[in-house]
């Protein structure tokens, strides 16, 4: 449901956000007379915390106000605020506009429930600043999740950081599988065109991020996109988790427990790349030859993690008669922040946050199961191409398996972090009651037994590369084996081609020479034929010996040599 309107005090609210965007600006000035522990690589979130809104959610910029790409009535969820409570279910309230959202910060320390907050898409410096005035959120948790668009300033290599300073935080790889129509055939020059230009787009629209009015938050972000073949794309965004303290409850304040502790008030933000976009325009598709117009084409994978089938509750709400099933498949993570819970029991979850988070982490295995269920298939079918091809083995295709194997070691890389970072934000997330302690234990030895399965596949997948390069390895190696015999071959048989006529215009050319000779006998000199053939003879017979003995006569030479330098030395 939408929420509904407040007549806040608006110089109270001005003045909170204000001091949260000072906040920082404090933080970086003193870069020159403290750079030891200055935040001068945050300087450009803090610029862009401090774009002013103009008119109809424009930004303001030295030329005047910058037009909205999109029109301002289209306004897009960002904040998904879940009011739990352990005596009935969570309340949803939906907020679409920021000036709406900026009157619940008065709100902040009255608030007598957790809170699960979803934050959806593009941000604007509004909703950046309306979000952490309310729950005071550390200007690092933002930075971190916008530390991929290319700011312009010097790169200081900050992020990822160190554990201890991004307590509380966690964040995931969430992969998407998009299909492109009919199966089609794209050679390797092609696909290398399309990633080229599929590289290009995702930069322009990371630069247009930095951009964001008010009226184009809550659209969707691209990290990556990887192209596998002519019919398949995946896109990678990232989920980030942040458990605020607000001194009761899991948002902040203290009070009272029933077995005479302190439960502390918290509240947890999700932040997910996936907006609420009603077309596919947010894709960097490539728009070369094989891809041209592809955007109209394109439609998600769903990701399945649904209950067991066997539970009591309904794990899925009945089609709507209205819906429109001729209509494409929208981006399933987009469905996450306003559907959330079906597979939560929202009783643990109001008073545990590990709990509250636990679907977050079924959906991001679930979708990363089924990437890897993808590359896997694809590597396989590469490989039996391969070997059914083994006579016509091609180099290049060995580019294929580099590039898989690249995608997995990184994916493989985020689930270790993941499993590591587990391990040590467990107790600060785990919030349950002494006796509820042994469903906690029970919820991340699931979500651990799903990582460490995940990270065994890829390391098979990952060998599944290495064997397949190393087969066209192998093949390319046997086909030069092939290819160089063949050309010993052909020389073999011009030798032998050059020895047939050696041996039939030797003998004539001998003769020539013979009778050509000025001698007595034949009439054209004064000297005896005999005394060539004296001269001829020795030297044929040592040409032959030097030819058959050479390498004894080296040998003996090489001795005598020897003995002479002994001699030489002992006289010496």
């Amino acid at each position: 449901m939408a929420a509904s309107g407040i007549d806040p005090d608006i110089p109270v609210i001005e003045t909170k956000l204000e001091e949260y965007k000072l906040s920082l600006r404090g933080k970086i000035r003193s870069f020159h007379t403290d750079p030891l522990h200055s935040a001068a690589y945050l300087g450009n979130l803090a610029h862009f915390l401090q774009q002013k809104r103009g008119p109809s959610g424009h930004i303001l910029s030295q030329h005047g106000w910058n037009q909205s790409v999109h029109p301002v009535n289209e306004y897009k969820p960002f904040v998904y605020e879940y009011a739990l409570s352990t005596q009935a279910g969570p309340k949803l309230t939906v907020y679409d506009k920021a000036e709406k959202y900026e009157a619940t910060i008065l709100d902040a320390d009255d608030t007598e429930h957790n809170e699960l907050v979803f934050l959806a898409g593009r941000p604007s410096a509004e909703w950046l600043c309306a979000v952490g005035a309310r729950y005071q959120i550390d200007h690092r948790f933002f930075y971190q999740h916008l530390n991929f668009l290319p700011w312009g300033q010097k790169d200081w290599f900050t992020v990822p950081t160190l554990p201890s300073r991004a307590r509380n935080v966690i964040r995931l790889c969430v992969p998407s599988i998009l299909f492109m129509g009919e199966r089609r055939y794209i050679g390797r020059d092609g696909l290398k065109d399309a990633r080229r230009d599929s590289a290009r787009r995702l930069r322009e629209s990371l630069r247009n991020i930095q951009q964001s009015t008010v009226a184009e938050a809550g659209r969707s972000i691209v990290r990556r996109l990887s192209i596998h073949n002519g019919d398949i794309l995946a896109l990678e965004q990232e989920i980030s988790i942040c458990l605020v303290e607000r001194k009761d409850h899991w948002t902040g304040k203290y009070r009272a427990c029933s077995y005479g502790g302190l439960l502390t008030s918290v509240a947890v933000l999700v932040w997910t790349d996936s907006g609420q976009d009603t077309d596919f325009d947010f894709v960097p598709a490539p728009n070369t030859g094989h891809f041209a117009a592809v955007a109209d084409r394109l439609e998600f994978c769903p990701v399945f993690f649904e209950k067991a089938l066997l539970a009591n509750a309904p794990f899925c709400q009945p089609p709507d008669a209205h819906s429109n099933h001729g209509a494409r498949s929208k981006q399933p993570l987009s469905s996450l922040p306003g559907k959330y819970g079906h597979t939560l029991d929202w009783a643990q979850a109001a008073s545990n946050p590990l709990s509250a988070i636990q679907e977050v982490f079924n959906f991001h295995a679930a979708a990363e199961l089924q990437y890897l269920n993808m590359l896997d298939k694809l590597i396989n079918e590469q490989i039996s191409e391969n070997e059914s091809a083994q006579e016509k083995a091609d180099i290049s295709s060995i580019l294929d398996f580099d590039y898989a194997k690249s995608i997995l070691l990184r994916h493989h890389a985020h689930l270790q972090d993941l499993l590591e970072k587990l391990e040590i934000e467990f107790t600060r997330w785990n919030r349950s009651r002494p006796e509820n302690q042994a469903v906690s234990q029970e919820i991340l030895g699931t979500l651990k037994t799903d990582l460490v399965y995940l990270s065994n596949r890829l390391l098979s997948a990952i060998s599944l590369c290495e064997a397949g390069r190393s087969a066209v390895m192998s093949n390319v190696s046997v086909q030069e084996s092939q290819r160089s015999s063949h050309e010993a071959a052909l020389v073999t048989g011009l030798t032998k081609a050059t020895n047939r006529l050696t041996f039939i215009f030797l003998p004539l050319s001998f003769l020539t020479s013979v009778f050509g000779m000025n001698s007595r006998q034949l009439g054209q000199g004064t000297l005896s034929i005999w005394l060539w053939v004296s001269i001829a003879l020795p030297l044929l017979a040592v040409c032959i010996v030097m030819v058959e003995r050479g390498s004894y006569l080296r040998m003996v030479a090489g001795s005598w040599v020897g003995k002479i330098g002994d001699r030489i030395s002992r006289s010496i």
